[in-house]
């Protein structure tokens, strides 16, 4: 008989002692009688020892402690004996070597099958106690599926949202450059200082330009369609580090101006949708605004601009820039473009601002009058377009996981008081022999079961919670829409399961562990609860207090923030207005002078909007360049005439909008004071301007501006007078602060802005407007496109959007935190009052009255919500540093709120208490008495 055989023929019932000799032993040798095995085991002990034999009897022991325990509390020693006659039997370090060769391969190909016994046998068991206990099962399944559902969820939505690298490659390298001059916030770069930069410096691999375009696609027997595009240096896609599946990128060649420029890369979508996902269109020429443009490339599926999506609005389509450096924007303050570029190997933005620092500081020396104190901010891609959006993500995952933890914390109470109910129970198992390791398998696979099936319950919700938070999520979160519950997600649904398991299954694991199990058997199988029992429930009842503290302090701030934000005016009146964009193409509005070119584009939205106004319904209709808050914006410097500055870059910068008549009634803009445009401020009449409140404060300090002639752009741009003030409007977010405006009338500004928003107020149904509006475009020329057709009030709540994504979540959260923290607590006083019983009625009996044993309960059962509600509001004062910049106009440590919430949770867990509290005042002295 080897020992390597007793291993794998040893198997034992679970949960007592072993009475027989494993079926190994039998089929592999003669079972050895009892005398036999005392005299192999003395033989074995009376010899002389060995240094080499206590080292292998050491890493034998150790072997065997892979076996499960109760197989080796009967039969550890008997192995043992044999394997040290069988060695002391093997003469030569050759048969030694394949004594222990057998052992190892024995013990490794018996173990999964003698764990999986007893995990099967332990297994049959917890289903068996959970059929006995449907209620408390399903309530602890329940619980576990909402928080496990809510924890995947959230997972999936930040795994596609942040923890996703960036769709390009080794995209840690591709950086964002932004120039700053002076004190201004640092933006987009000029050409001219962008081919300086790009030339001079040692710390790009390489550096592409880019800026917004619009294409109107025409021909192949559809409808004429607007597309968001980009026109972008030749480089762009090496910066990204991208190519296209089919075809090819741009050449240096096609990145000048002339003829060879007008070629297009398609993006996947558009490839499709438009050209039927036919790879001959590369090479063939599609009419893009009239003109024809050759395709050379298409994107591969699947690539996501986030530079064209982050910064504007998207992109289908790409063409190369092609500047002339001496005709277009040669102006070294023209800053219109973005620039990327690609870190060369084992250099780090820091290190590149400072390269680029000293270029700017040369080209400063060369062109003194185009620079002042320039410098550069250097930033990685992942930070410009996540940084904002982690604050969200990072705050909704801290909900979840609280929610969570309460969610465990109620478990661990329901097991703690099955585990009470279950006190023989142990003890007459301990009583037969069976070790407290295997009472805690035994413990440990029924709460791992549990979270099984709590996380298997989890699977739909939460993948019903993905997809709503996919489709219906705020646009400000990047790649949302690729938020899926894939293989990466299911895994962390095992991770949070497994680990919810061990959570609450170890805490009434502790418990039981440390009770003291005989008096249990002495008492005849009655349920007492030990003070330390009730300590530990207390404690998590109170915890669960704690944690819905913490979420509801966190949600009533960012509620109050949403407050704040609804109630402050924008400035203009959103509601019953609709809007639609319309990007003019085609040979019939150019012209060869820039005067010919603006008044046909002029002409067009004039008509447009005369129809518009004759529509029954229609109160008002205009057109602007920017919408305020609908994103981007036009920054011009503002000269005042007659305030000469040394340099072009001190003059201040005032965000411009080119209108059409009736746009300030149209949006019900007020006019504080002077006159708004009218039918005299055309083409031919004076040019003039209309500046904001802030504009006049800020650049005319107390002056009145009214008269004044200022310059829009660069210094040798026509001056123009202004004739009105008008109230600010927020353009970057309710939470922004106007800045300085100037209006200008379409007619009067300097180029043909072909690209405009129309605006129409009216009454009744916004379908009928929104179908009046494309009736009225299509009227003027059939040919233009209408995209974006909604209400202006969308736009608004869109600016708010991930606010109120993030409030409502939590509230959410918060709302079911609450709710199990009050239940856990109601169940936690109801189980002490039902295990008390006796001890009330004795108390009842010696004379207290039912008033007192009420106050009693009531404050047994406050005294942990109390505690768990100053822990939490104590975490919460700490924890909101991390939410200050989610909040506008709110303390993060606001008192109203603070208060509010500790009001609330007082109310709802006096609430939850007063149950057991009057249960407690009617218990009868004498039947409970006669029960005991």
């Amino acid at each position: 008989m080897t020992s390597a055989g007793a291993i794998s023929g040893s198997q034992t019932a679970v949960g007592r002692s072993p009475s027989r000799k494993p079926t190994g032993w039998r089929r592999r040798l003669p079972t050895p009688g009892p005398c036999c095995t005392r005299a192999v085991s003395r033989q074995v002990r009376n010899a002389p020892p060995r240094s080499e034999d206590r080292m292998s009897d050491r890493l034998f022991r150790a072997l065997l402690r892979l076996l499960p325990e109760d197989l080796r509390a009967g039969y550890a020693r008997d192995i043992e004996a044999t394997f040290r006659a069988e060695r002391r039997d093997a003469p030569g370090r050759l048969r030694l070597t394949g004594l222990w060769v057998a052992t190892l391969w024995d013990l490794l190909r018996s173990l999964p099958g003698q764990h999986w016994e007893v995990l099967q046998r332990d297994g049959r068991y917890a289903f068996r106690l959970m059929r006995s206990q449907p209620v408390l099962s399903a309530a602890a399944v329940v619980t576990l599926a909402l928080g496990i559902a809510a924890n995947v969820a959230m997972f999936a939505v930040a795994d596609a949202v942040l923890l996703a690298p960036l769709p390009y490659g080794d995209a840690r390298r591709v950086v964002l450059v932004e120039e700053r001059a002076a004190e201004r916030e640092p933006g987009n770069m000029g050409y001219l200082t962008f081919l300086d930069v790009r030339a001079r410096s040692r710390s790009f691999e390489t550096m592409a330009a880019a800026s917004q375009s619009f294409a109107t696609l025409a021909g192949g027997g559809l409808e004429p369609e607007r597309v968001n595009g980009m026109r972008v240096s030749a480089s762009y896609f090496d910066v990204l580090g991208v190519r296209p599946a089919i075809g090819r990128g741009f050449r240096e060649s096609e990145d000048r101006p002339g003829p060879a420029r007008r070629v297009a890369v398609l993006s996947d979508g558009l490839w499709r949708r438009r050209f039927g996902a036919s790879a001959a269109v590369v090479g063939r020429s599609i009419s893009v605004a009239g003109n024809a443009f050759t395709v050379v490339g298409v994107m591969p599926r699947g690539f996501e601009d986030l530079v064209a999506e982050r910064m504007y609005g998207g992109a289908e389509i790409w063409f190369p820039l092609g500047y002339d450096p001496a005709a277009d924007f040669a102006c070294r303050t023209c800053r219109h473009l973005g620039v990327f570029g690609r870190l060369a190997r084992q250099v780090e933005p820091g290190v590149a601002e400072t390269d680029v620092n000293g270029v700017l500081r040369a080209l400063q020396a060369d062109h003194p009058t185009q620079y002042d104190r320039p410098g550069v901010r250097i930033r990685r891609l992942e930070d410009v377009f996540l940084g904002p959006v982690r604050p969200i993500v990072m705050v909704l995952w801290a909900g979840v996981a609280a929610l969570l933890l309460v969610a465990c914390l109620n478990v661990a109470n329901l097991l703690l008081l099955r585990a009470n109910e279950r006190t023989h129970e142990m003890a007459v198992r301990a009583a037969l022999g069976v070790t407290p390791g295997r009472l805690s398998r035994q413990l440990l696979t029924e709460s791992l079961i549990l979270a099984g099936l709590g996380g298997l319950t989890a699977l739909f919700p939460a993948w019903l919670a993905v997809r709503l938070v996919a489709e219906h999520g705020p646009s400000q979160l990047p790649r949302l829409a690729d938020a899926a519950l894939d293989m990466r997600a299911l895994a962390a649904c095992c991770a949070v399961t497994a680990a919810s398991g061990l959570l609450f299954g170890i805490i009434p694991l502790r418990q039981i562990g440390r009770r003291n199990l005989a008096p249990t058997l002495r008492g005849a199988g009655r349920q007492t609860d030990t003070r330390d029992a009730w300590r530990v429930r207390a404690l998590l009842a109170g915890s669960s207090v704690a944690l819905a503290a913490l979420l509801l302090v966190f949600a009533g701030l960012l509620v109050r923030t949403m407050t704040g934000l609804l109630a402050v005016a924008p400035g203009f009146e959103a509601e019953g207005v609709v809007t639609a964009e319309v990007v003019l193409s085609g040979n019939r509005y150019s012209a060869p002078s820039p005067r010919e070119e603006i008044a046909k584009v002029t002409r067009f939205y004039t008509e447009v909007l005369e129809l518009l106004r004759g529509y029954p319904g229609v109160e008002r209709a205009s057109a602007v360049t920017t919408l305020p808050l609908g994103g981007g914006l036009d920054q011009f410097g503002l000269h005042v005439v007659g305030r000469p500055h040394a340099n072009p870059e001190e003059a201040p910068a005032a965000d411009r909008f080119v209108v059409q008549d009736d746009f300030f009634q149209t949006l019900r803009i007020p006019l504080v004071r002077g006159r708004l445009f009218g039918p005299r401020d055309g083409a031919g009449g004076p040019l003039v301007a209309i500046i904001n409140r802030t504009a006049a404060d800020e650049i005319f300090r107390g002056e009145d501006p009214l008269g004044h002639r200022v310059v829009l752009g660069p210094p040798n741009a026509a001056p123009r007078t202004i004739v009105g003030i008008v109230g600010d409007t927020r353009h970057e977010g309710l939470d922004r602060p106007a800045g300085a405006q100037v209006y200008v009338p379409h007619a009067q500004w300097a180029w043909a802005e072909g690209a405009m928003t129309l605006l129409v107020r009216g009454q009744g149904d916004m379908a009928a407007l929104a179908g009046a509006v494309r009736q009225a475009v299509h009227s003027v020329d059939p040919d233009q496109p209408v995209s974006k057709l909604r209400e202006y009030r969308e736009i608004v709540a869109t600016s708010v959007a991930a606010r109120r994504f993030t409030s409502g979540l939590l509230a959410v959260f918060s709302i079911t935190a609450v709710l199990l923290a009050v239940v856990g607590l109601y169940g936690t006083l109801g189980v002490m009052v039902g295990l008390r019983r006796r001890e009330i009625g004795v108390r009842l009996a010696l004379g207290a009255d039912a008033a007192s044993v009420r106050r009693m309960i009531l404050a047994q059962g406050m005294r942990p919500a109390v505690a768990g509600l100053l822990s939490g509001l104590a975490l919460a004062a700490v924890g909101v540093t991390g939410l200050r910049s989610l909040l506008f106009e709110v303390q993060s440590r606001d008192p109203l709120t603070f208060a509010a919430v500790a009001v609330l949770l007082l109310t709802v867990t006096a609430a939850a208490c007063l149950g057991p509290m009057w249960r407690a005042g009617r218990v009868n002295p004498a039947s409970a008495l006669r029960t005991e």
